[in-house]
């Protein structure tokens, strides 16, 4: 990465300009969004992001959507990978436990735009536990979800990765986070105009 970095207002506009090109090409897309794009456009403000992370498109194809957005950086001049589908590599994504349940945020004319629940999204927090990082990810999600001891983390955890445990850095970071003042549910960034 260059360094783009995109906030919510530049991410949507990315999001709209990628379904224009798109739909002038013909194509229908299947896009699913984790991480910190998913939390700046559904869960509460986050200040920017380098990329957006994409799971592998379903329907449609990847090399497609890349150079639709390529397109779109190539505007803007932001990294060409500003769409980023290396978390599918990543063993990020549950797939064993609990099922990810998905919210769509746009959907028209075979193009469907999907951002991870925010357990989904915690659950994920967790297992990346990068101290600084993901702390303040973690502690807002953690609100969200309302898990307010370790030991609920713990459990919550082990639903969607059946028979991993939180790793002794994760544990550290929500005790810090927890042995705090409670932490108030952040605000909804407000609707997704795609």
């Amino acid at each position: 990465m260059s360094g783009t970095a995109l906030d919510r207002g530049d991410i949507i506009i990315g999001l709209r300009e990628l379904v224009a090109e798109l739909r002038d090409a013909g194509e229908v897309a299947g896009i699913r969004l984790v991480g910190g794009a998913a939390l700046a456009l559904r869960y509460f403000d986050r200040g920017t992001t380098q990329d957006l992370d994409v799971l592998h498109v379903h329907p449609g194809s990847d090399e497609s959507v890349a150079a639709a957005a390529g397109r779109v950086a190539w505007r803007h001049g932001w990294d060409a990978h500003w769409l980023n589908f290396e978390v599918t590599n990543a063993d990020a994504i549950p797939t064993l436990g609990r099922a990810v349940e998905w919210e769509t945020i746009y959907d028209q004319g075979g193009i469907v735009i999907e951002v991870a629940s925010k357990e989904a999204m915690l659950a994920m927090k967790l297992r990346a536990n990068r101290p600084g990082r993901d702390t303040r990810d973690i502690r807002l999600l953690l609100a969200l979800c309302n898990i307010s001891t370790l030991e609920r983390a713990e459990q919550f955890y082990e639903e969607f990765y059946p028979g991993d445990l939180l790793v002794p850095r994760a544990e550290m970071i929500v005790t810090a986070i927890l042995s705090g003042e409670p932490t108030p549910v952040p605000p909804s960034p407000g609707p997704v105009e795609i």
